[in-house]
């Protein structure tokens, strides 16, 4: 019997008396065109290898993208904005402070995102650098807050209940979404300056403000040095670490937040720096904390100087923090040095 003739094509009854399947056989009489139709077709094994080729390449694909394309899209997400605050003059601010610490606060908020609040799939959530960025931003203006409370007491010992409130809110913490508080702390500032432009709350001003706030900003270079170099000493990777990586860029938005609020009140009162000694401490001060701020390598590392190829960067900003730290005593002292020549100026005027 030939193979043909085996193939079952129909079923009669599903069970006969005999319990058996009854079937019924082809027999040798078949023609040639039937049996071209029984074999497979050259088109459509050729359809399906195609097919199969794109699985192969879709599957390949969503390897790629997994593999490729999250690592690129976390490095997209870090964005550090250290450009300097440009207020507008359509609506101008009655406290240049004041606008220049929301504008520095929206930007986190409503350009880069808060990192922190992420997701724990968002490319966000992966990175070291931006959480410390942001919450660098708002400790410095958390502390800078607080002292502006103090100076715009309307009675000693009783600070400016917003300002306050506002500093309270900025405080750096992890135990809760940040969003919803940093936004009531711009609230906050917000109404300060809405009482301000109503005449309902003081406004710091004057030497002895600035003498303070510069004072504020050298101990926040004082304590960024002493952060990076415990982070230095106690933790070691290649190319940084962890904790390198946060205390260079905590270490840039206090620089930052201390560059633009030094321009936004010399802006305000300009009046304040008069002598060309004066002018050139200023002069470099704001420079050598532009330099800290906007000090921006593609990628951090710490060789602690044993490195041949990579760069030292933390020992980079810590000396960059000794420039601070001398420029921003050099300008107080210039300052100092002018109110005094005023005085004696303004005394001899009397006595003749």
């Amino acid at each position: 019997m030939k193979v043909a003739e085996k193939l079952p094509v129909e079923y009669v009854d599903p069970n006969n008396e005999d319990g058996k399947p009854v079937v019924t056989l082809i027999g040798a009489d078949i023609s040639e065109a039937y049996l071209d139709d029984a074999e497979p077709s050259p088109t459509m094994e050729a359809l399906s290898r195609f097919w199969q080729r794109i699985i192969g390449l879709f599957k390949l694909g969503l390897v790629l993208i997994l593999v490729g394309g999250y690592p690129a899209l976390v490095v997209m997400n870090h964005k550090v904005d250290s450009s300097a605050v440009v207020l507008s003059s359509a609506a101008p601010w009655y406290s240049n402070d004041t606008g220049t610490a929301m504008t520095l606060l929206g930007r986190e908020l409503t350009v880069a995102g808060w990192a922190a609040d992420r997701s724990w799939w968002h490319p966000q959530a992966r990175l070291t650098a931006l959480p410390a960025w942001q919450d660098g931003i708002t400790g410095a203006l958390s502390d800078y807050t607080l002292l502006a409370s103090e100076h715009a007491a309307r009675e000693p010992g009783a600070p400016d209940s917003d300002l306050l409130a506002a500093a309270r809110l900025l405080v750096p913490s992890q135990e809760a979404e940040a969003t919803p508080r940093l936004n009531a702390a711009a609230e906050a500032l917000q109404s300060y300056e809405g009482r301000l432009s109503r005449g309902l709350a003081a406004q710091p001003k004057g030497l002895g403000v600035l003498l303070d706030e510069l004072a504020l900003y050298k101990r926040w270079a004082s304590d960024s040095e002493t952060r990076l170099r415990s982070s230095a000493n106690r933790a070691e990777a290649w190319p940084a670490s962890r904790e390198d990586i946060e205390a260079l860029y905590s270490t840039r938005a206090y620089a930052q937040v201390a560059s633009q609020l030094i321009m936004s009140s010399l802006i305000q009162e300009p009046e304040l720096v008069q002598t060309r000694d004066a002018r050139e401490a200023r002069d470099q001060a704001i420079f050598a904390w532009r330099r800290a701020a906007t000090f921006n390598p593609i990628m951090v590392s710490s060789q602690a100087g044993t490195g041949s190829i990579l760069s030292d960067h933390p020992a980079a900003m810590m000396y960059y923090l000794s420039e601070i730290q001398a420029t921003t005593t050099a300008f107080i002292d210039a300052l100092q040095a002018q109110e005094a020549e005023m005085v004696a100026v303004a005394e001899s005027g009397t006595a003749e």
